[in-house]
């Protein structure tokens, strides 16, 4: 009897384990694993404040390594602690934002054939409130030897660390200048990657190109091919920060014309330049200074305010201005670039439609509580004066 009753209980538990086999061998078979797209994006994201909204410009890489094809429909950037979408990225703005790695720019569709890897450039405009970390949401269509609908990747959360700002003084003396750039423009620094030494970079996604105007909006006194003729060339280049000159070029000549100017390649581009060490990883770079005018050396110390050179016409440029820009390595296209903001400056306006700067005045601002500005970035193409006190 005891033998027989052991006898059923050993059936019973071998045909428990038998049936929750086969489930799990069911429940495996059911959701078979899938290959769909790496993401790759920071770890952490430096926040600056932007017409006073904390700001971070960042990218997303997205490689297919699955042999099907991928459209991505949507990008949601939330905090899932809280249940809150802070942006939501679809259709035209997606497309606008959207470039295929390795195609012409006039390629604006959205398929991520198998292997392909394209980029996703970010600006994230947060609350004023405290914003520890971020995670993203990618909705995409799925086609293959099948079509599988839509799908949706959640990435890891990416830190969102407060009070890091890097704090600059002003980059030159005083006058009306516009801070051009603008981070949607396709051809702008923030959307040219560099690859050097193994390794995709953006080494302009904050920079900045200054070009003094006067209280008309012109850049120019009469024939505006005439460089001497704007107003901003010779003007004197500040150091932004305590620091030690890190390198020096000083071998670009100079044509008294634009139409005289030559073309020049990337490697090329910053004509004559300063990079000045102001911190661990933080180089201050200052491109296309007028020859000659360069008065500090490798490895001497400079203090805030002190004149460095004289804004100059060297390299790749339209025009008489000066690019500004820091990084993370002393190297004009090996390194990525990082955020700062300015100590203090006035905000006088902006062009909302740049296609108006050197044709007409900008548009003022109507509230004058907000010219004075500090520990801020100016937006984008905005009409601003330094204050050197």
């Amino acid at each position: 009897m005891y033998k027989q009753s052991l006898n059923i209980n050993w059936f019973i538990r071998n045909l428990f384990f038998a049936i929750v086999f086969a489930l799990n061998i069911s429940i495996v078979w059911a959701q078979p694993y899938r290959e769909t797209l790496n993401v790759q994006l920071p770890s952490s994201l430096s926040l600056v404040n932007i017409d006073g909204k904390p700001t971070t410009y960042y990218e997303l890489y997205l490689t297919n390594f699955s042999t099907d094809t991928f459209k991505i429909k949507k990008l949601s950037i939330v905090n899932i602690d809280a249940s809150f979408i802070y942006l939501t990225i679809q259709n035209q703005e997606l497309q606008n934002r959207f470039s295929r790695i390795g195609s012409d720019r006039s390629d604006t569709t959205m398929w991520l054939t198998p292997g392909s890897t394209s980029v996703i450039y970010v600006e994230l405009f947060l609350p004023k409130k405290t914003i520890t970390e971020i995670t993203h949401l990618i909705t995409f269509e799925v086609t293959g030897q099948e079509s599988l609908g839509e799908l949706k990747i959640q990435t890891t959360a990416t830190k969102c660390p407060s009070n890091t700002q890097l704090v600059l003084g002003a980059p030159l003396q005083d006058g009306t200048w516009t801070a051009v750039y603008d981070p949607s423009w396709q051809r702008g620094h923030r959307r040219v990657i560099y690859t050097l030494n193994g390794k995709a970079r953006i080494p302009g996604r904050y920079a900045i190109d200054f070009i003094k105007i006067d209280s008309d909006g012109k850049y120019a006194n009469g024939d505006e091919n005439i460089i001497r003729n704007w107003l901003g060339y010779g003007v004197d280049v500040l150091a932004v920060a305590d620091g030690v000159v890190s390198s020096v070029r000083d071998d670009f000549s100079e044509s008294p014309t634009s139409s005289e100017h030559p073309e020049y390649s990337a490697d090329k581009a910053t004509g004559n330049y300063i990079s000045i060490k102001i911190g661990d990883n933080q180089f201050a770079f200052y491109e296309h200074l007028k020859h000659n005018s360069i008065k500090v050396k490798i490895g001497q110390k400079v203090k805030k305010g002190d004149v460095i050179a004289s804004l100059g016409y060297t390299g790749q440029t339209t025009g008489p201005h000066l690019h500004f820009h820091v990084a993370d390595t002393d190297s004009p296209l090996g390194a990525e670039g990082i955020a700062f903001v300015f100590e203090q400056f006035e905000f006088l306006g902006s062009y909302e439609d740049f296609g108006k700067f050197g044709k007409t005045t900008w548009t003022q601002i109507n509230d004058l509580k907000q010219l004075n500005r500090s520990e801020e970035r100016p937006k984008p193409n905005a009409v601003i004066k330094f204050r050197l006190d």
